[in-house]
C-alpha cells in the first residue's frame, strides 16, 4: 500500500531531476550554437568588407582570391556545423524523452 503511494512521488522526482539535467545540456548547446552564429556573422562581415574594398578600388569582386576563398569555405563550414548542431540537439532531446518514457514503462 505504501509502495503504491510512494511510487508516483519517486517518479516525479526522477522526472524533475531529468528535466533539470536537460535544461543544463540544452543551455550549454545553445551557448555553443550562439558562439558559432557570432563567428558566422564575423565571416559574413569579412566577406562584405572584402567586397566593399574591391568596389572602392574599382575592381571586380573575385571570390577565388585566397582571402575570399578561405572566407567562403569558412562560411560554408559554419553553416553546415550549425545545421548539424541544431539537428543533434533535436535528436538528443527526442532520445532523452524516449529513454525516459521507456524507463518508466509509459
Amino acid at each position: 500500500m505504501l509502495k503504491d503511494t510512494v511510487k508516483p512521488v519517486v517518479t516525479g522526482f526522477k522526472l524533475l531531476a531529468s528535466e533539470t539535467k536537460w535544461v543544463f545540456i540544452r543551455g550549454f548547446r545553445r551557448w555553443e550554437i550562439r558562439q558559432m552564429e557570432k563567428r558566422l556573422a564575423e565571416e559574413y562581415q569579412n566577406l562584405g568588407k572584402s567586397y566593399a574594398e574591391s568596389l572602392a578600388k574599382g575592381e571586380a569582386f573575385d571570390p577565388k582570391t585566397s582571402d575570399n576563398d578561405l572566407t567562403l569555405k569558412q562560411v560554408a563550414f559554419l553553416r553546415e556545423e550549425l545545421a548539424h548542431l541544431e539537428q543533434e540537439l533535436a535528436t538528443t532531446r527526442a532520445e532523452y524523452v524516449k529513454g525516459r518514457t521507456e524507463e518508466s514503462g509509459v
